[in-house]
């Protein structure tokens, strides 16, 4: 069972008006609209869902602009969105949204978060990846087992830090870097790290566009092509993120 988020691009349409729309937009990709499993179905249950801190940013002219989708504008009846920051939405016409300020802000957030690591790594000896420990593993199954190099990497104090920062809620670490190892993710090219943040800034990955089709990260190039359409878009039609649970 995994989460991932879909783009949901919609011709204009109200904000109380907005979920019935995605409901149908989403509904030829339901993994249990026929008999025998959707051949073409990607989600079991969706929520339309954003975040304070990482929502749609609303270009400033329009902020409390009514099409605006937040939870002031949708009954509750309808979706229950959460109240969002300054100038945060969960979505609503394309040319009411800050696309270029989301992309500053996804940059600005992995320059903080390598700012962040790099103050950890003065304090801390060096730390192995992973995959050091792992090969330890392969290169002796019967002693020194996958559970032992799982258990003496995360012993390191560079790692034991991230994750304690990530179980505190740390605005850097995010709960990603419980599941995923912290020192092979800081040792990929930066440069492109930071380019990648960025190219994901706007489009989910999934994206629904206005004709019914369904493009997701599974092929290559989606982040591109999905921020090209993005772009693109007319002014009035409308874009949100929601949740999927496969």
């Amino acid at each position: 069972m995994s989460k991932f988020f879909a783009t949901v691009c919609l011709p204009p349409t109200a904000p109380r008006k907005v979920p019935r729309a995605i409901a149908a937009a989403m509904a030829p990709y339901d993994t249990n609209s026929t008999r025998e499993r959707n051949p073409v179905g990607h989600w079991d249950s969706w929520a339309i869902h954003a975040s304070a801190g990482s929502a749609y940013l609303v270009l400033p002219p329009h902020d409390g602009d009514r099409r605006l989708v937040t939870a002031s504008t949708v009954p509750r009846r309808k979706a229950r969105l959460d109240v969002l920051g300054p100038l945060e939405c969960h979505g609503g016409p394309r040319g009411l949204l800050d696309f270029d300020g989301m992309r500053k802000r996804a940059a600005r957030s992995h320059d903080a978060l390598l700012a962040a690591w790099t103050e950890l790594t003065v304090v801390h000896p060096p730390a192995q990846p992973l995959a050091d420990f792992l090969a330890r593993h392969e290169a002796d199954p019967e002693r020194y087992s996958a559970a032992d190099a799982r258990k003496d990497h995360l012993a390191q104090p560079l790692v034991q830090e991230v994750a304690q920062r990530a179980v505190a809620g740390d605005p850097h670490f995010g709960m990603s870097f419980l599941v995923n190892d912290p020192v092979a993710y800081f040792a990929q090219d930066h440069a492109e790290a930071r380019l990648r943040s960025v190219q994901c800034a706007v489009p989910g990955f999934a994206l629904v566009t206005l004709d019914g089709s369904w493009m997701d990260a599974s092929t290559d190039g989606h982040w591109e092509r999905a921020s090209r359409y993005l772009d693109d878009l007319d002014a009035e039609a409308v874009v949100l993120d929601v949740l999927c649970h496969a």
